[in-house]
């Protein structure tokens, strides 16, 4: 009784650990992942008009384009893609709607 206890804990433990080896692959870095990241992000903002506003990345630079209400979502914006996992620079071209 004592072997079969034993032996139920060790294939529960390696059948954990290995499930902590797949939940810890690294994330798609590819530009393609890193811009829908950045929009899923983006739209995940209900504060935000982003109906002007066009996002595209490129060796991991993500250029943000358009016209934003005001100077508070521009900096959002900003803010929100420079944090993206895959963005290594910001390319800011918002222009604030006056």
């Amino acid at each position: 009784m004592r072997l079969l206890l034993l032996a139920l804990v060790v294939a529960a433990l390696t059948v954990g650990s290995s499930g902590c080896r797949t939940l810890a692959q690294e994330e798609d870095l590819s530009d393609q992942a890193t811009k829908a990241r950045l929009e899923a992000v983006l739209r995940g903002r209900l504060d935000l008009d982003l109906k002007y506003v066009s996002v595209d990345v490129n060796s991991g630079t993500a250029t943000i384009s358009g016209l934003v209400p005001n100077g508070d979502q521009f900096q959002i914006i900003r803010r929100l893609a420079a944090g993206v996992k895959g963005v290594d620079q910001v390319l800011n071209n918002l222009i604030i709607q006056e």
